[in-house]
């Protein structure tokens, strides 16, 4: 028989009705399609891309020959890691080798590493959250991807930074994100974007460990996908 984890902490953002997304994204479109006062039973309909609210990136994603999310067991999604605490940090910071080296001896081979910014305070139609999060140097996703990760997960929007054009905010950083992302996706370790609450399970600490699972829905042929990630204690 297995031992009921201690605490459950949940690690996602919600989906809902006007949501932040991607900027460059429509909104999410949820619309109840049947009422059973009305017609016996209940549904909706909900329209987003695979890279809305928390979710995790597959290879194929920036590698254009690269794994889809179905071609990973489920255990992928599954597993052992530790919370690194980076916060707080500066608006739009390069997380860089520097800022890991010191949590060198806490990541272990085969570790889903979760690096807790601080940012998901800003969460929401805010400058901070969609433009001017902290965000992975290419080199920093190298040292985690040779320090064995198997994924790793951001309270940012993404591992990589603001790097487009709107017509109210400029790029936010010359970090190309495809810089970010590849050293991650070529080696098979799953950038996990839009995580929160990652202060709860540190729990006052620099570093805590903990189990986390962040299970896709089984949809095949995609790049991406919304997941429940929650850590175990």
């Amino acid at each position: 028989m297995f031992d009921e984890p201690e605490e459950v902490i949940d690690l996602t953002n919600p989906i809902e009705d006007d949501i932040p997304v991607w900027p460059t994204f429509p909104p999410i479109d949820l619309k109840r399609t049947k009422l059973a006062a009305r017609d016996g039973y209940t549904m909706e309909k909900m329209t987003m891309r695979t890279h809305t609210a928390t979710h995790v990136d597959s290879p194929r994603h920036f590698i254009p020959e690269g794994k889809t999310l179905d071609e990973f067991p489920a255990s992928k999604f599954v597993g052992e890691g530790v919370v690194l605490d980076l916060a707080p940090m500066e608006t739009a910071e390069t997380i860089t080798v520097d800022h890991l080296e010191p949590f060198a001896d806490d990541i272990e081979d085969g570790d889903v590493v979760m690096l807790h910014t601080g940012w998901d305070q800003y969460y929401g139609h805010t400058d901070e959250w969609l433009f001017e999060f902290p965000h992975l140097h290419g080199a920093a996703s190298q040292y985690l991807a040779d320090a064995g990760a198997t994924a790793v997960g951001v309270d940012t929007p993404s591992v990589g930074g603001w790097f487009d054009e709107m017509p109210a905010h400029g790029s936010s950083t010359d970090v190309d994100p495809a810089d970010s992302h590849l050293p991650l996706l070529e080696n098979d370790v799953l950038p996990i974007e839009e995580l929160r609450n990652l202060d709860a399970v540190l729990d006052g600490a620099d570093t805590r460990r903990a189990c986390f699972s962040f299970l896709p829905l089984n949809v095949q042929n995609t790049s991406g996908c919304s997941v429940r990630a929650v850590a175990y204690r």
